[in-house]
């Protein structure tokens, strides 16, 4: 899991820092990645907000959206998150302390450990397309017809008695 440690730029209004991901291909519930995934992503401290962006690159395997075959999908997508950051006091160091507010429960942070993956996948699954297709011109399921020259026979439809009530 890509994990980023932001305590320090947490801390310190006005900073900012770019990180190098360079993550090898894994699967997770929802995608499936088959390269790298590559990009930079910049992290900075507004003050109020903590601003996390930046492009990814990587390829994903999904099904055709016609035949079912495996087909490899090149994705292209830009992380842009912005968390909100709460200045709240410490009391058993007499202190302030700086924390990340999440608005949704997407569980990005784990206190103030970035969890990357967590915001790839999402910009992946938003980026990847609807119905992708391994070619244009993709026929779909072959479909065996009534009549056709098969070497397997057609298997008589469950249902195919109920047809002869309609005919009495």
């Amino acid at each position: 899991m890509l994990r980023f440690d932001l305590a320090e730029i947490i801390r310190t209004p006005g900073m900012h820092h770019t990180y190098k991901v360079n993550e090898p291909p894994y699967a997770d519930e929802d995608v499936e990645y088959v390269s790298p995934i590559v990009g930079d992503i910049t992290v900075t401290n507004t003050g109020s907000m903590l601003l996390v962006r930046g492009p990814i690159k990587t390829t994903i395997a999904m099904d055709c959206n016609r035949c079912l075959e495996t087909v490899r999908v090149p994705i292209e997508a830009d992380i842009e998150e912005q968390f909100d950051l709460q200045e709240m006091d410490d009391s058993q160091h007499h202190d302030k302390v700086t924390k990340v507010v999440e608005e949704e429960n997407i569980g990005a942070f784990e206190d103030k450990i970035l969890l990357m993956d967590v915001l790839i996948r999402q910009a992946t699954i938003l980026a990847e397309p609807l119905m992708p297709l391994c070619r244009e011109d993709c026929p779909g399921i072959p479909v065996k017809t009534a009549g056709a020259d098969t070497a397997e026979p057609l298997k008589k439809s469950p249902f195919s008695d109920l047809s002869k009530l309609l005919e009495e």
